[in-house]
């Protein structure tokens, strides 16, 4: 059965150098920044396998497919594996889910956060990725939304970042030192989540070719400043990882950010971390956005640049109750997707509302259009529940063609 807590489910984002020589699994010249947190006790982490007292112990993954019905079309199971050692683990970092909406740049601690809604958001944006193996997911210091913004100064910024980062990082080297045993890994997480993880995979994979060998994928939703020199896939955020290239590769980076297709695309948001030398400086970030010169760049090998139908939107059952048993719902070519470019920084996963003819399945993707981010966010809060599904179709070609 269904948990009943899923009925008060809310999903609600409110947002989101110097050389180093290659060593083993843990570089010997990381970056100096240090967690106050100890990742050894179970309540600093959200989603542990040593940990079974966890909403995820035992939750049905299975998706139910909606047809146009809004009958129950077929299901695809999805086993749960978040507790087994498969080869495979997966890192998840939450994006922010705050109550402090218009505080000031900071870091919240832990204790001030809703816990059962950062563990609810992770199952909603991540828990399906519990098919490849054990779940980690830390809880750690999130930085207000106010810690992105251009009025703030770089140094302000630096500080707060360098807080919530320090205990992704604490989080992450807790688990690379007790727990992977050569396991491989897949990095993933949405709008601050993904921020903080590239600031992981620069510190400690990009000049690690011990770790960059054991990466599936870093699935960085809702983050669609990746960059690069113009017609190049590197040397930007990071030295030596790239944006993935085709669906099959490993050890890159899968990122897509989503807005609707009639949307004007944003302007350059430059309260940005890729706008902050003082984040280079720290070994977090290769070098700044040049805005002259760069490109940025998103998934285009799963979607191309014209619109084909979006297989499985899939989102948590508790707003519908279309599924007896099933936690998810999916719905199957409701929308069409493309890869979109309307100039060198003005890309996007680009989604258009195509239902069938007499269709009753609901437009999931309308609430977010009453956002009131929605102009420059687009459908920041539905990334996952847009892109997943073809996330874990390349996750599965990655995992048959790269170990």
């Amino acid at each position: 059965m269904k948990p009943t807590i899923l009925g008060i489910f809310i999903i609600l984002l409110t947002f989101l150098s110097c050389s180093k020589k290659e060593t083993e699994d843990t570089p010997e010249e990381e970056s100096d920044i240090i967690s106050n947190l100890d990742y050894s006790q179970m309540e600093n982490w959200a989603f542990h396998p040593d940990n079974n007292a966890t909403i995820i112990n035992g939750y049905n993954l299975d998706i139910a497919v909606i047809d146009e019905n809004l009958e129950v079309e077929s299901i695809i199971p999805i086993e749960n594996n978040s507790f087994k050692n498969t080869g495979v683990d997966v890192f998840f970092v939450h994006p922010t889910v705050l109550a402090q909406i218009t505080d000031p740049a900071q870091a919240i601690d832990i204790e001030e956060q809703q816990g059962l809604l950062i563990s609810l958001t992770i199952i909603a944006q991540g828990g399906l990725l519990s098919k490849y193996g054990r779940l980690f997911a830390p809880r750690y210091r999130q930085s207000t939304g106010q810690t992105y913004s251009s009025t703030i100064s770089k140094e302000l910024q630096a500080s707060v970042l360098e807080t919530s980062y320090s205990d992704i990082k604490a989080a992450f080297l807790e688990y690379l030192d007790n727990y992977n045993n050569g396991n491989k890994i897949i990095l993933a997480g949405h709008s601050q989540g993904s921020y903080l993880l590239a600031m992981l995979l620069r510190d400690l994979f990009d000049e690690n070719q011990s770790l960059r060998n054991k990466l599936v994928t870093a699935a960085l939703g809702g983050m669609g400043y990746i960059y690069s020199d113009k017609d190049t896939y590197s040397d930007g955020w990071w030295k030596n990882i790239s944006l993935c290239k085709t669906e099959e590769e490993c050890g890159c980076v899968n990122n897509w950010a989503s807005f609707e297709e009639t949307q004007t695309l944003p302007d350059i948001n430059t309260g940005l971390p890729a706008f902050n030398e003082i984040l280079v400086d720290k070994g977090l970030v290769y070098r700044t956005i040049d805005e002259t010169n760069d490109w940025f760049i998103q998934d285009s090998s799963y979607y191309g640049d014209e619109p084909t139908p979006l297989r499985y939107y899939i989102a948590p059952d508790a707003a519908y109750d279309f599924a007896d048993e099933a936690n998810f719902i999916a719905f199957d070519n409701l929308y069409t997707a493309r890869f979109r470019r309307d100039g060198l920084l003005n890309t996007a996963l680009s989604i258009e509302y195509s239902p069938l003819a007499n269709d009753n399945r609901p437009n999931d993707l309308a609430e977010a259009q009453n956002h009131p981010n929605y102009n420059n966010w687009g459908y920041h809060t539905k990334d996952y529940h847009i892109y997943l599904w073809a996330l874990m179709e390349q996750i599965d070609m990655k995992l048959q063609n790269c170990f």
